[in-house]
């Protein structure tokens, strides 16, 4: 019976929404049977296909092998090929993770920086059982359990619902050859012991078992996205400014809950684990202050919950950046768009949302800058017969742990703008202006 893998690789991509004909999609291309199998079937069904070859530098001849393999294999079939050397050990012994997990990093690093709509990298479905049960093993949700995503970003994994066998037996058919990597072979590895000593049993137990794992695995994947898309809607209600609602919070359901504390963590870069979560809880419940990581904590102020890092915002060294109206500043995390609004002299002609936040472009003295508060900044504010102390508003207008990233505007005579306080009144908008200087965040 022939082989109708390339068939379902292109139901998988359709059903997934993957790409389309017009998509350049580059292949993560190690020589094995599932990389060599994707490879071939991508350009039989007529897709525009690269590929690239990562070679870990841990195998030695081995390795130079396969990379020779794969070079000839893309030259009999006219695809172009990109190889890239990247130094594992060398990596590892400079940082702190496993020589799997820092192959893995090096080897999406390098796929990245190549020039492709798609990444395709080979997973199949005996790879997502071996992920499950590796996740189960450690402690995992729903998520975990879900395995591998078939879409993640750009990367997609048109073999994720064909099994090793199906592929093995497609290159046979083929007469096409792959490579083998010989810590495959090893038990070292956590997950080969899964797929030599535990996937073998559980096919005793069950010779249907890819079969009904497939179907399995679809419903646990349809469950988690639809708590995973009512945890960014829930996470969306319980933000509030600089923080998050504890009351907003305490009010979901605990599956929506946990999620939410998860998409928290990983937004604030913290390594998300069941302890954590669970810390995390009890802060929303009974308020204080605890450390979620080495450089970060996490505290209550009345009903909201605030993520503090003592590492600071992206950009935290630069403190004065010259401001272009009409562009896109990145500014301490933030970024902010700059706009001129030409109106009429009328006020009510601004949007209101960039009430607290405009001036007369025409009044200001010199270059605009956007920069840090600084010991003795006086601002005189629209209405105001004195002058205020900057840092006095900011430390009224703002927690502690944003203060560095708010919008003050200062031209050659000082500052002219502290966000969430208002103008100056030198530079207020009145019946003679013409043009509005305005800022929002921009989620671009």
């Amino acid at each position: 019976m022939k082989s109708d893998l390339p068939k379902r690789i292109e139901q998988t991509i359709e059903k997934f929404k993957m790409a389309d004909k017009s998509e350049r999609l580059l292949v993560g291309l190690s020589g094995g049977a599932d990389s060599a199998a994707l490879l071939l079937c991508l350009k039989e069904l007529g897709y525009n296909v690269a590929a690239c070859h990562v070679n870990h530098c841990i195998r030695g001849a081995e390795a130079d092998r396969d990379q020779h393999f794969c070079e000839e294999l893309c030259k009999g079939l006219g695809v172009e090929i990109y190889v890239r050397i990247v130094d594992v050990p060398a990596y590892c012994s400079t940082h702190p993770v496993s020589e799997e997990e820092g192959a893995r990093l090096l080897r999406y690093n390098a796929l990245q920086d190549i020039k492709a709509d798609k990444i395709c990298t080979a997973h199949n479905l005996d790879d997502c059982l071996e992920t499950m049960l590796f996740n189960m093993a450690r402690g995992s949700g729903l998520k975990g359990i879900a395995s591998i995503p078939p879409v993640r970003g750009n990367i997609i994994r048109p073999l994720i619902e064909c099994s090793r066998h199906d592929i093995e037996e497609y290159l046979a058919e083929k007469g096409q050859g792959f490579v083998t990597d010989s810590t495959n072979l090893l038990d070292e590895y956590s997950r080969n012991k899964l797929r030599h000593k535990v996937v073998p049993v559980l096919k005793e137990i069950n010779p249907a078992l890819m079969e009904t794992f497939s179907k399995t695995l679809g419903f646990l994947r349809e469950d988690s996205a639809y708590l995973e898309k009512q945890a960014d809607s829930a996470l969306e209600e319980c933000s509030a400014e600089d923080g998050f609602s504890r009351s907003a919070i305490s009010r979901l359901d605990y599956p929506i809950r946990r999620r939410v504390i998860m998409h928290i963590l990983s937004k604030y870069g913290i390594e998300i684990s069941q302890d954590k979560i669970e810390l995390v809880e009890q802060l929303i419940k009974n308020g204080g202050k605890a450390s979620v990581k080495s450089d970060s904590f996490a505290y209550t102020k009345s009903d909201i919950l605030y993520i503090y890092s003592a590492a600071g915002p992206k950009n935290a060294d630069e403190d004065e950046k010259t401001v272009t109206p009409e562009g896109l500043v990145e500014w301490q995390g933030r970024k902010l768009l700059f706009k001129i609004i030409d109106i009429d002299g009328k006020f009510e002609n601004v949007n209101k949302k960039f009430a607290n936040s405009c001036l007369d472009y025409d009044k200001i003295k010199g270059v605009i800058v956007l920069r840090k508060r600084r010991a003795g900044d006086k601002i005189r504010l629209v209405n105001r017969d004195f002058s205020s102390d900057v840092r006095v508003l900011m430390k009224q207008a703002f927690p502690a742990h944003t203060r560095d990233s708010a919008v003050i505007l200062a031209d050659d005579e000082g500052v002219v703008l502290a966000e969430k306080s208002g103008a100056a009144d030198r530079v207020r908008i009145d019946e003679n202006t013409r043009r509005v200087l305005v800022f929002e965040d921009s989620h671009e």
